[in-house]
């Protein structure tokens, strides 16, 4: 297949992007580690350092208090709290720029790592809706009347597009732990694409899988056509 070649390189670069992200001067001592290049405070920018700053707090807390503690404590979130409000306080003073500016560019400015984290599934089961699609009309020839294929198409397109949905869920998860470099992705998980718009992936892996229906329909039609 000629589209092979190029669903691959998209794969290739999609993760590599979604793996964006910094990982030197990673501690659990909650200390901003600072940056060895002077880049400006851009909005994107700011949002990284904020990021970062957020898990070095977790890792913080959780070597400190929390689940790899000796004596896991009360005290975790608060205590992870204030680890990441000093660490805000830093990046604000480092690229001058008031603190609030930095808390408040946390979780934002994600679109590029949301799409480079679905886009590969997205892709993948398209490529599956599409062999899938071609493999009913095989079973059920169009030729030989619409009804059967569209019957079977119905039932596989619920169970299709509903396990997709759940296997997209996980996807994106693990694609986010590995972006992060932390397995332990606590109130994170909140922010992840997948789990804030559920239903408008479903609909959409639905309109997917009927729109490749109607294609491979409409292309086995033809073939049958002018095999004539």
């Amino acid at each position: 297949m000629r589209t092979a070649p190029r669903l691959v390189g998209v794969l290739v670069f999609a993760l590599a992007a979604g793996g964006c992200v910094r990982r030197d001067g990673r501690n659990s001592d909650c200390r901003w580690p600072g940056e060895t290049s002077n880049q400006p405070a851009s909005a994107r920018h700011l949002s990284a350092d904020a990021e970062f700053a957020e898990d070095l707090a977790i890792r913080y807390a959780d070597i400190h208090f929390g689940r790899h503690s000796p004596n896991p404590s009360e005290d975790y979130g608060p205590e992870r709290d204030r680890c990441m409000e000093r660490l805000f306080e830093a990046i604000g003073t480092e690229h001058d720029v008031p603190v609030e500016q930095v808390s408040g560019s946390l979780g934002r400015n994600r679109a590029y790592l949301d799409m480079a984290e679905v886009l590969p599934f997205a892709l993948l089961y398209g490529l599956a809706a599409m062999m899938v699609a071609r493999m009913i009309w095989r079973r059920y020839p169009p030729e030989d009347g619409f009804t059967p294929g569209i019957t079977m198409a119905v039932f596989v397109s619920l169970a299709l597009t509903a396990g997709s949905t759940m296997l997209g869920e996980q996807w994106n998860w693990f694609v986010e732990l590995h972006r992060i470099g932390n397995d332990h992705m606590s109130y994170r998980v909140d922010r992840l694409f997948w789990g804030k718009h559920r239903f408008e992936l479903f609909a959409a892996a639905w309109m997917i899988f009927w729109l490749a229906t109607i294609n491979a329909a409409r292309r086995m039609r033809l073939e049958h056509l002018n095999g004539r």
